[in-house]
């Protein structure tokens, strides 16, 4: 008789040891906070753990509930949780807490991050917060990971290198979330962060830098009092409108840096409207922010300043209060839209037109100096509520200023024609009256006045200059 295979010896033993004992699946638990003071690994401290079902009794863990009502809970080892009801009071001193994935936290209570050494609170994707009446404190060296969740309102406060890290996901959001502190999205690549129903900064900082995109959506508001800093890398640094409806940067706000753009979708599509009340400044020598929204309101100031670039891309009005700066040494672009309202320009800083069309000067005040010179071909278009020119106007390299409807050149500046190009002109377009006041002047080396180039024709021109 030959040989049986060992195996087929054993598995009547086996089978009856596995029938003996069937595998026990781990059941989540839901675990209640005695209310005392005491440390999240003490067993004691919970009224109910995990009991039942044939489980061991444990401490909360990475697919339980914990509801702590009162007392409070400190974290030194490493813990994990899938649902957290707070209205205590939770210290993780030291290692972290992992809200996992697919769970929940409700906290109207207080969570420390960081407290006797450094910590982190880790906020899996589809872990979602209700901060709702609740603060998460954030320790100098500590961070919370937002790794594709949304946190809606209470305070985030954080404390010296403190902050709220973004990582790259399209799913993280902020919703009516009160930020005192710094929001990090220039430590990790591609960080993202969608904000909706507004955004209150209390003297924060929120820095964007190694293509990190920060969102608004739908009718919202970036509120309070803080700055918003885009880096030195990365061009695709970005904050983003999304959706129908109006994003206001509010009086108090500020959004500054080296390179970076305003505007455009990304998320859901749409034609967002930006009011700036606040102040937007690309403040960096050699570095350049770019607008284009649609369209821009402004009420506060656009700048360019220390050397910086500023380009326009987005039709702005100008309302009362609201100004354009170009400080000595930096530029401000306008490139193919309509801008009215006050342009002050100071020393050698530029308020420059590009070969464009569709460059339009609606109901603007020119304090100091339009370069329609540097760039060849230059275009600047006054609609008929005229220019009114303090400064200086440099037209070159076939530049054309052009004159449309009834308006004119007002104030006590001057337009100069520039020794090259044969093109240099003041076009007169369109049926009606184009002045020149008394106090302007028109002159320089070579250069046209009169003829129509847009819209043709027949416009008369009256010289009081």
């Amino acid at each position: 008789m030959s040989a049986k295979h060992p195996s087929l010896t054993l598995k009547p033993a086996l089978l009856a040891i596995l029938l003996a004992f069937p595998a026990q699946q781990a059941l989540a638990a839901t675990c209640t906070w005695n209310g005392t003071d005491n440390n999240w690994a003490t067993l004691a401290a919970w009224l109910s753990c995990a009991a039942g079902n044939g489980n061991p009794a444990s401490t909360p863990g990475a697919s339980d509930t914990a509801n702590i009502n009162a007392g409070i809970v400190t974290i030194n080892t490493g813990q994990s949780i899938l649902t957290l009801n707070n209205a205590g009071q939770i210290n993780i001193d030291a290692f972290g807490l992992n809200l996992a994935g697919g769970g929940g936290t409700t906290n109207s209570g207080v969570i420390n991050v960081g407290d006797v050494s450094t910590a982190n609170l880790g906020v899996a994707a589809g872990h979602n917060i209700n901060n709702t009446g609740g603060a998460i404190n954030v320790a100098a060296g500590s961070v919370i990971n937002q790794f594709g969740s949304t946190i809606t309102g209470g305070a985030i406060n954080t404390t010296g290198t403190g902050a709220l890290v973004a990582f790259s996901s399209a799913a993280n959001y902020l919703s009516g979330v009160t930020l005192n502190g710094n929001m990090d999205m220039a430590t990790n690549g591609a960080s993202r962060q969608r904000v909706v129903n507004g955004l209150t900064l209390g003297g924060a900082t929120v820095d964007i830098n190694r293509n990190g995109i920060l969102s608004f959506e739908g009718t919202s508001t970036l509120a309070g009092t803080g700055t918003i800093v885009f880096g030195a890398t990365g061009p695709g640094n970005r904050i983003a409108l999304d959706g129908t409806g109006t994003t206001t940067f509010a009086a108090g706000t500020t959004v500054r840096g080296e390179n970076g753009s305003i505007g455009q979708a990304i998320n859901i599509g749409g034609t967002q409207t930006l009011v700036n009340d606040g102040t937007i400044s690309a403040d960096v020598a050699g570095g350049t922010i770019t607008i284009n929204a649609h369209p821009v309101t402004n009420n506060g100031t656009l700048s360019a300043l220390n050397g910086g670039k500023l380009v326009l891309s987005s039709n702005v009005t100008g309302n009362p209060g609201g100004q354009i700066v170009a400080g000595a040494g930096s530029q401000v672009l306008q490139n193919g839209v309509t801008i009215g309202g006050t342009i002050n320009t100071s020393g050698s800083g530029l308020f420059s037109a590009t070969s464009n069309a569709n460059n339009y000067l609606n109901g603007a005040t020119l304090n100091g100096n339009l370069d329609m010179a540097s760039i060849a071909s230059s275009r600047e278009r006054v609609t008929a509520g005229g220019l009114v020119l303090n400064g200086t106007v440099d037209i070159n390299q076939n530049g054309i200023l052009s004159f449309e409807g009834d308006g004119g050149l007002s104030g006590n500046g001057t337009v100069i024609f520039g020794n090259t190009g044969s093109g240099n002109r003041i076009a007169l377009d369109g049926n009606g009256t184009t002045t020149f006041a008394t106090g302007t002047t028109v002159r320089g080396h070579s250069g046209t006045i009169g003829q129509a180039i847009n819209i043709g024709g027949t416009q008369t021109l009256v010289n009081d200059g």
